[in-house]
């Protein structure tokens, strides 16, 4: 039983909500009543944290039950289980009740709150510190996904704190506050952002260790080396000095250094398929809804309240649309550095984004209409934002499903991407003089992959050995680090990723000069598909025509087919451009139809009809020696499995089929109906006979999964993860 990975989770459910309790306890006393919501929604959080943590005590209790039953107190590491059981129950029976007890005596004391929620804040502070000495005790490696959501809440937290020390500043400049009133509120606020991010690049070591995947563990580090470099901790607490120095724009220059820190961490760490990136739009999505959601409910507020209303609430609402404002702001940060995000929806944003400027700026001169109005365009934009992101996660769930070759495109550019990181790591240990023998593993990995991707490219001998080149320079750069020689292995990555530049271009000339074919194929089919209809269409007037004469009573009423037959001539002998293959058939059918015209106009009823009758039947011999002639062109099929063509052809042959044969169904339908009475097979087809599957660990698991998803397309990841879930039980 790992006790480790039973426990993580229940750790980063308490840790994850305690820092946003600190923060708010913190904050400053912008309105009573809004800051009594806020401290009542505190206080029940803090009763939630300790139904948790009485949760998590149960459950350990359990483990240490377990483990005294089966004697294996010391293999379970029974001590670690009993030292966190021991620790939870003095935070969950004095710090956590404690903290609670505060908040809700602060709710009674509005006007002299401050004290008490000091206190509080202390309590939460001993909460985490003590909680994060278990999480860092419990070593539990992390998703990228797990770390990259986290650093973007740190990002968020950051943003708020730099927002709230810009105003500050702001106030200080303008003489409408003593610097005193929010100094000590925000020097608290960036120490403990500070704190939270030293936590998360400890946790991002852990990962980094624990990972499987030689590239990932490359970005880690990448992320890793990137924070240590740009010095975050020492510019956060740096600002932090400075605040409390009174010197705000230097607070602001230190949080934009550590801001764009983490930031290019957070894009490093960022995932290259696109499943991450529809998680991102949709994380996004949510946001606006929720930004989206408080204009309305402020607008709605604004139309509801009277003139005198408006104007004794004039603060407090300046106050809430602000913070809305930089809700969007945030958010908009956010969409800088997301892939995929709709040009639309930042346009859009932008266009929310100055609304709420507008909106704050009437609430300031005490305009009630024009506040509502500003409102209603920012709600507006917003509502555009969510269905331009909308319309984007549709387009890509409705995507079709991508050919070889656009698979191929694909796996290129992430296989360059990947050879460049490697490269620049190469270079920078080179530069550094570090041991750069651990990126051997990474590099050959990729060389794994080129050969594997090589394999299917047979049928483009040209895009097959320019891989086969990127991948003998892999080999090469492998064997370089591995002698830990970065300086030659550095031009064999640049090789490297000149030759699968080279085989995206041969690949994208392959697929242009396929596209033409398939163009080409397609037009071509709809051609003979109409030749084939009109050919029809032709017999069919034909035969109308020689019914209309059989049924004729009066001969002198002949003449008035005659224009009709004309133009019939004048048609088919038009044809015999479009259809040459069959001319001889159809100069045979206008001779016909010539005589039939003559004997018409001397109302000869039975020459006529015998000649039309005639006509007729060299149309009909027309339309099936057309339809011979191309199926003669087309070759006799192949034995075996036919090779799945591109959807336009198949589409336009299957147009020509039906135009050719309309009342016959196709044979697709019948094989279909087949393959659904298929009986799963039983009994000894699937006995697995001697063959014995030991259970898989989830570390095991997860590298199996990691190890062989990125080689599919993503349309099966999740049934080959389904699998493997399977299997290891």
């Amino acid at each position: 039983m790992s006790v480790r990975c039973c426990g993580i989770g229940l750790f980063l459910g308490l840790t994850l909500a305690l820092p946003l309790a600190a923060e708010q306890a913190a904050e400053p006393k912008d309105d009573l009543l809004v800051l009594s919501e806020r401290v009542t929604q505190e206080a029940e959080r803090q009763h939630m944290v300790n139904r948790r943590m009485d949760a998590v005590i149960d459950t350990f209790k359990a483990i240490l039950s377990d483990l005294a039953s089966n004697e294996l107190l010391k293999e379970g590491k029974g001590d670690e289980v009993q030292f966190a059981v021991d620790i939870l129950a003095k935070l969950s029976t004095q710090h956590v009740p404690d903290a609670a007890k505060y908040l809700e005596e602060a709710i009674k004391q509005l006007q002299a709150m401050r004290p008490q929620l000091t206190a509080a804040g202390v309590e939460i502070d001993i909460i985490i510190k003590e909680l994060e000495k278990l999480l860092i005790r419990a070593s539990a490696s992390q998703t990228t996904d797990e770390l990259r959501r986290e650093l973007r809440e740190i990002i968020e937290k950051q943003e708020k704190v730099q927002e709230e020390t810009k105003d500050w500043g702001k106030k200080i400049a303008e003489q409408q506050a003593k610097p005193e009133e929010q100094r000590k509120d925000l020097e608290r606020a960036q120490e403990q952002v500070a704190k939270r991010e030293q936590l998360f690049e400890q946790k991002l070591q852990e990962a980094k260790k624990e990972e499987k995947d030689p590239i990932q563990q490359m970005r880690m580090e990448r992320a890793d080396e990137q924070m240590k470099k740009a010095e975050v901790p020492k510019r956060m607490d740096e600002a932090a000095q400075n605040i409390d120095e009174k010197k705000p724009v230097a607070a602001v220059e230190q949080q934009e250094k550590a801001l764009e820190a983490l930031r290019e961490a957070e894009r490093l760490l960022q995932p290259n398929d696109a499943q991450a990136e529809a998680d991102q739009l949709r994380d996004m999505r949510e946001k606006l809804e929720e930004i989206r959601k408080e204009q309305k409910e402020e607008r709605e507020k604004v139309e509801q309240a009277t003139q005198e209303q408006f104007n004794q609430d004039k603060n407090e609402r300046q106050i809430q649309q602000r913070q809305t404002e930089k809700k969007l702001e945030n958010v908009q940060n956010e969409a800088k550095t997301t892939p995929n995000t709709p040009e639309a929806a930042k346009e859009h944003m932008q266009e929310a984004q100055e609304a709420m400027k507008r909106a704050e700026q009437n609430i300031e001169n005490a305009q009630k209409e024009n506040t509502a109005q500003a409102q209603q365009k920012a709600e507006d934009a917003l509502t555009k934002a969510i269905e331009a992101i909308d319309k984007r996660l549709a387009e890509n769930q409705n995507q079709p499903q991508q050919s070889l070759e656009a698979q191929v495109a694909n796996q290129l550019q992430e296989m360059q991407q990947a050879q460049k990181e490697i490269r620049q790591e190469t270079q920078q240990r080179q530069e550094q003089k570090q041991n750069a023998q651990n990126l051997s593993q990474p590099q050959q990995q990729l060389a794994r992959q080129a050969q594997d991707l090589a394999q299917t490219m047979q049928r483009q001998p040209e895009v097959q050995q320019a891989i086969n080149q990127a991948q003998e320079a892999m080999d090469k750069a492998q064997q370089d680090l591995q002698q830990n020689q970065p300086q030659d292995a550095v031009p064999q990555q640049q090789q490297a990723e000149r030759a699968l530049q080279q085989a995206q271009d041969a690949l994208k000339q392959a697929m242009a000069q396929q596209h033409e074919r398939q163009e080409h194929a397609r037009e071509e089919a709809q051609r003979r598909a109409e030749t084939q209809r009109q050919l029809n269409e032709l017999a069919q007037r034909q035969a109308e025509l020689r019914q209309e004469t059989g049924q004729t009573e009066q001969p002198r009423a002949l003449p008035e087919i005659q224009p009709g037959q004309q133009n019939l001539q004048h048609d088919t002998q038009a044809m015999t451009e479009k259809a040459p293959e069959v001319g001889q058939q159809l100069e045979q059918a206008a001779h016909e139809m010539q005589q039939a015209t003559q004997a018409l106009a001397e109302q000869k009823q039975g020459p006529a009809e015998a000649h039309q009758e005639a006509a007729e039947n060299a149309l009909k011999e027309a339309a099936q020696a057309f339809e011979k002639a191309y199926a003669e062109e087309q070759g006799p099929p192949e034995q075996g499995p036919p090779e799945q063509g591109p959807p336009e052809q198949a589409m336009a042959q299957q147009q020509q089929k039906e135009a050719m044969h309309p009342s016959k169904t196709s044979n697709s339908e019948e094989g279909e109906r087949k393959w659904e009475k298929k009986e799963k097979p039983e009994g000894e087809q699937v006995a697995r006979k001697n063959a014995k599957w030991n259970p898989l660990a989830a570390r095991e698991r997860d590298s199996l999964f990691q190890s062989y998803a990125r080689e599919l397309p993503i349309e099966y990841r999740e049934l080959l993860q389904d699998y493997y879930e399977v299997l290891s039980k």
